[in-house]
This record gives structure tokens, sequence and C-alpha cells, in this order.
């Protein structure tokens, strides 16, 4: 008896902490890079004549945790990759910041707001994918990317932003519970907050470059359906 009862225990501590594990929401400092791509990003060119988006080869050449350089410390949770583009060595980044909290967000955006008018020249951009085919499809109607299941919304509005140092393309999103259960929990009721910035990451004229981060956004944005995503708001 005394055996059994010590199995039956095990079995029961050994669920619990099983369950645990498999519920627990995934901490805020991993969150803050869960939707970077964390790899090379190569895509094709695609589409014909006026619709034809032309293709780009970026090399990781390294990620941090910390304030992304050269923009205000907005949040304790941020990541960013940097980026060399294969046959040219333009380099570039991808930062991502990660709020649990929506006055701390809310709090963040304007700040990040006052910074970009004071430091450089901001505008709102309008990114459409809704007439980018995927590689090898010419019908112009589809929009998907290239990362599995996930879509693009069919227009995208940024906050583009030339700076001393870099410029580029700002927009937010946020994602409700309940969660995509492939991304791990979202605690109920909560919602998800991120700032996503892809730009150089030298001196640069942002029209030259809106196509090509277009392209990377297009090649790269995983946060699915169920988010919303605009602009950076000065509340």
């Amino acid at each position: 008896m005394i055996l059994i009862a010590l199995v039956l225990l095990s079995t029961g501590i050994i669920s619990v902490t099983f369950n645990n594990f498999r519920t627990a929401p995934t901490p805020p400092e991993v969150r803050a890079g869960w939707y970077l791509p964390q790899k090379d990003i190569v895509w094709p060119a695609s589409g014909q004549g006026t619709n034809r988006s032309p293709g780009g080869q970026l090399i990781l050449t390294g990620w941090r945790d910390g304030p992304a350089s050269g923009f205000p410390d907005i949040s304790p949770y941020c990541r960013y990759e940097n980026y060399s583009q294969r046959d040219t060595g333009r380099k570039y980044v991808i930062a991502v910041w990660y709020f649990s909290d929506d006055r701390r967000f809310q709090e963040s955006q304007k700040t990040l707001h006052e910074f970009l008018r004071h430091s450089g020249t901001i505008t709102e951009l309008g990114l459409d994918f809704s007439g980018i085919p995927e590689p090898g499809d010419h019908s112009g109607n589809a929009s998907r990317n290239d990362v599995g299941n996930d879509w693009l919304p069919s227009r995208l509005t940024t906050t583009g932003y030339e700076g001393p140092n870099t410029s580029g393309l700002f927009f937010t999103v946020a994602i409700s519970a309940p969660a995509d259960p492939s991304r791990k929990q979202i605690p109920d009721g909560d919602t998800e907050h991120y700032i996503v910035y892809y730009g150089t990451a030298e001196p640069a004229l942002l029209a030259p470059e809106t196509d090509f981060l277009r392209e990377m956004i297009r090649n790269t944005y995983t946060y699915g359906k169920g988010s919303s995503a605009g602009p950076i708001e000065e509340r």
C-alpha cells in the first residue's frame, strides 16, 4: 500500500509540474524576441511589370537584448537584430519592444513619438500588400508572406522616420487573448503590445529604402490574423 501511495504521489507531482510548464505564459524577456526572424532573410524576386518586387538576401550578423541603439529606453524588454545585405554590404536592423502593460505602452508610444519628431523627420506611410504576389504567382491576388500560415494585413500603416543615423519604418502590434496556442499562452483578458522597427543601421534617406524595407516586412511579418497593427500614435 505504501508503495502504491508513493507511486500515485509521484505521478501527481509530475503531472502538476508538467501542466504548469505547459500553460505558463512565456516570460517577457523571451517575448521581446519572439517574432524576430532569428536567421538570415532571403526572398526571390516576384511578380511582373509594375508589380515586380526585387529579391533580397540579408545575413544575420548579430543580436542583442537591451535598448536599441539610437532610440530611447522605452521598455525593459527589447531585442534587436542586425543584418548585412549580401550584395551591397548595406546594414539593416529589426528591433522589437515588448509591453504587457497597456499604460506603459501608451506612455512609451508618446515618448518615442516625441523623440522621433525632435531628432528627425516623421511621416505616415501606408504599405500596400494586397497586390504583391507570392513568388511564382503572377496573378497579383495573393498577399501571403513566406513564413508559414500567417498572413499580412492587406495594408499596413507605418510611421516613417528619417534621422541622422538611421531611417526606417515603425509600427505597433496588439495581440489580445486568447492567443494562438502555437505561440504559447497570453493570460486571459490581457493584451500584448509590440513596437516594431525595420530600418537602416547607417545614415540613409528613407525614400530609396522604402521598397526594400517593405519587402523585409513582407517576408518576416509573423504576428498573425488575430493581431491589429498601426503607426506610432502621439496621445
